[in-house]
């Protein structure tokens, strides 16, 4: 533990690069050097009451989109822009919105598919490989929260599906992450607790005629 005499009390000057610590007490600033929590590095903030009843800014940002609404306006219009990480499935895996009729007017919340996604060749190994990703990023000297974008055509079925399995091995939920057959990615982060957030920009939307 370093010299007291070294530490400085730190006050949070941007909001957007503190989160707290577990224990709800202090703020944590991402440009500060990773520590438990326990001994601080002194680059740590007192959270005020308000600010330890807050949401905890995500370490990670997974957002799914469909390419063909990029054109809408919205919180997340430009996230491409402020993208980490951006996988394009628009053309090495098969659109299940032209597999089947039966399949173009449901989305991700239905199980059947997330099994024709999740079943396609190549779309487990991709996702295994950007969980490595997200874990160099987060390995390098300077800590920032990290946005992953996923993309396809109308955001209903492949980016939505992907960005929920990554969102369930980030955050080290195995249980979560079997259902997705990526159980061995999830592994990895099972004692990294982060803070990991899931947007869909476009799931909701309705089907775009092509």
């Amino acid at each position: 533990m370093p010299p007291t005499t070294q530490k400085q009390h730190a006050e949070p000057d941007e909001a957007g690069s503190w989160k707290p610590h577990g224990d709800g007490t202090r703020l944590h600033r991402y440009s500060c050097a990773i520590h438990d929590g326990e001994d601080c590095d002194g680059r740590c903030g007192t959270a005020t009451a308000d600010q330890a009843d807050e949401t905890p800014l995500a370490d990670v940002t997974i957002v799914s989109i469909g390419r063909l609404h990029d054109e809408d306006e919205g919180e997340w219009a430009d996230v491409l822009q402020r993208a980490t990480i951006a996988l394009d499935l628009r053309r090495h895996f098969r659109d299940p919105h032209a597999l089947s009729a039966d399949l173009r007017q449901l989305t991700a919340h239905d199980q059947v598919v997330r099994d024709t996604v999740m079943n396609t060749p190549g779309v487990r190994e991709v996702l295994a490989a950007t969980a490595l990703q997200v874990q160099g990023y987060l390995a390098g000297p300077k800590a920032a929260p990290l946005t992953v974008v996923t993309q396809c055509a109308g955001g209903r079925h492949r980016a939505a599906t992907t960005a929920m399995a990554l969102r369930a091995v980030v955050a080290g939920d195995i249980e979560e992450a079997a259902a997705y057959g990526l159980a061995g990615a999830a592994n990895q982060f099972t004692d990294r607790d982060l803070v990991v957030h899931l947007v869909h920009r476009d799931l909701d939307k309705d089907v775009v005629d092509r």
